[in-house]
């Protein structure tokens, strides 16, 4: 067996053994939230997300339109491991994320750096993170720390393209499909850390040539295009339902990060240490910007600007809270590129035994550290293997106008209780009155409804709720509603899955040809 097999079996065992060791913590130390049980929920809830974005029997049966508004890259792993006991298969999905990101973060730091070490270093101080612990045990919501497996690969593949490897277009492209099946707000951030690079590669000696800047656009745009095409089925409906609903997301409570930092760090005993960390901090980010390549400048420089938007906030017409969370997340991954630059110009020249002994220092370091605030952390309702909890039972004021109708049906504009049924995309109810009446279903208004009532379609109508409105027949009625996407959608969804049978298909091809190639050279 080669070196090269060996390292990988190495690596591999390292990043297995720090799953358990993450995935034991969480077991352990984590709570069963509202946001946990929303996580679980929302999964399950995807369970029939393809033929249809409505499912009647979660979010208090309303027609929630959250799938609309939530990627749902996450029904694959659902899918697999949450059909049996819950708990076990979510702390399986969690295991899995964990292990993706360990190797991800590695992988694509190893062909970014070309560096073992630096890769290693990257890896374990990426997934251990301050920040990815908080986006784990505390936020709870798992496409916050899913994203995290995509992350390095955007950047990796953005930063290819503006060192001239425009071969490397597809990754930046499969990078961003991946990040807005999962949280599109991460995409619009990564977008923005992206723009500013381009006016940037003018102080590169890359840039001193006009080819450069035609095959640079030229792939930004083939990438971007592409990165449409396979996300059409995602944005597509949504802009569609958006566009005649209008419906804003609730915004995030504003984290003041200076007051924190105060608090916990700047007493008056502390301001000297303080100043001089920072002249010593400004001291070696100047040294790792003049000995570092274009790509570690373009980091440090970006940091010090989502540094200063986060700590001054600015205010703007348009809510971009969520926004300014993404960037968080960012600037957390160009702090750990920095810091393992940092430690590797130290320690490059010195011998493999002291660079493995720098390895397990980090490893053990960190570990540490996220046990020692895993052991922090009080949960009132400890995470059980045998828990029993009514995911269907959840409600949630997400997108969901009708929740205000809290399940009572309006006849008349009097309110009512009727019995009615619902599995997955269907709900259907009985109604006997001698009269025609007007009835006001407590379910969101989507233009994907099929209605029946006693098998003829009825005249719809949207309530002053954005309800479901209808004109029943005398005597006894038999309401069905089927949801489905829409003419549109259907579209998107086909051209979606085209396009990916395309990508496969081309590169399939690529790596055939270029395995051919080998051969016949050989």
């Amino acid at each position: 067996m080669s070196s090269r097999s060996w390292r990988r079996i190495i690596v591999g065992i390292i990043f297995l053994i720090l799953t358990i060791f993450y995935t034991l913590l969480f077991l352990k130390h984590a709570s069963v939230t509202n946001e946990l049980i929303f996580n679980i929920a929302h999964i399950k809830s995807l369970s029939n997300i393809f033929i249809s974005p409505i499912n009647f029997d979660y979010w208090g049966h309303t027609g929630s339109l959250i799938n609309f508004y939530s990627p749902w890259l996450t029904i694959l792993p659902g899918l697999l491991f949450l059909n049996q006991n819950v708990i076990i298969g979510f702390v399986l999905i969690f295991a899995l994320v964990t292990y993706l990101t360990f190797t991800s973060s590695y992988y694509y730091m190893k062909k970014f750096s070309n560096d073992t070490l630096e890769a290693l270093l990257f890896s374990v101080i990426y997934t251990l993170s301050f920040n990815r612990f908080m986006l784990v045990f505390s936020e709870q919501r798992i496409e916050n720390y899913l994203v995290l497996i995509f992350l390095p690969m955007v950047y990796y593949g953005a930063f290819q393209i503006f060192n001239g490897k425009f071969q490397d277009w597809l990754t930046l492209t499969l990078g961003l499909t991946l990040i807005i099946w999962t949280s599109p707000y991460m995409a619009l951030a990564i977008i923005l850390t992206l723009v500013p690079i381009l006016p940037l590669m003018i102080f590169s000696r890359l840039s001193h040539h006009w080819s450069y800047w035609g095959k640079t656009l030229l792939n930004l745009i083939k990438a971007g295009l592409t990165t449409g095409i396979l996300t059409v089925g995602y944005w597509g409906p949504l802009l569609e339902n958006q566009w005649t609903k209008k419906l804003l997301q609730q915004k995030r409570s504003r984290f003041d990060y200076w007051a924190w930092f105060s608090k916990e760090f700047l007493t008056r005993n502390n301001w000297y240490f303080f100043l001089t960390l920072i002249i010593l901090l400004g001291l070696v980010l100047i040294v790792i910007f003049l000995k570092s390549s274009f790509s570690y400048k373009i980091m440090i420089l970006e940091s010090f600007v989502i540094v200063a938007l986060l700590v001054t906030h600015p205010q703007l017409p348009v809510d971009i809270s969520r926004l300014m969370f993404a960037l968080i997340t960012i600037v957390d991954l160009f702090a750990i590129v920095v810091l393992t630059r940092v430690i590797l110009l130290l320690f490059q020249e010195g011998p493999v035994i002291l660079q493995l002994l720098i390895l397990l220092l980090t490893i053990g370091g960190f570990g540490y550290l996220t046990y020692s605030q895993a052991n922090q952390l009080h949960p009132h309702n400890k995470i059980e293997i045998a828990q029993k909890i009514d995911y269907k039972s959840l409600v949630v004021n997400y997108h969901d106008q009708a929740l205000e109708s809290k399940n009572h049906f309006l006849i008349d504009g009097h309110s009512s209780q009727v019995q009615f049924n619902t599995k997955g995309n269907e709900y259907w109810l009985q109604y006997y009155n001698p009269q025609a009446v007007k009835m006001d279903i407590p379910i969101q208004n989507y233009a994907g409804y099929k209605v029946t009532v006693n098998n003829e379609q009825p005249k719809i109508f949207s309530s002053k709720c954005h309800t479901l409105l209808l004109q029943t027949d005398p005597n006894k009625n038999i309401i069905e509603i089927h949801a489905h996407y829409t003419v549109l959608a259907i579209i998107s969804l086909l051209i979606n899955l085209f396009s990916f049978i395309g990508l496969g298909y081309i590169c399939f091809s690529d790596k055939w040809k270029m395995k051919k190639k080998i051969v016949a050279e050989s």
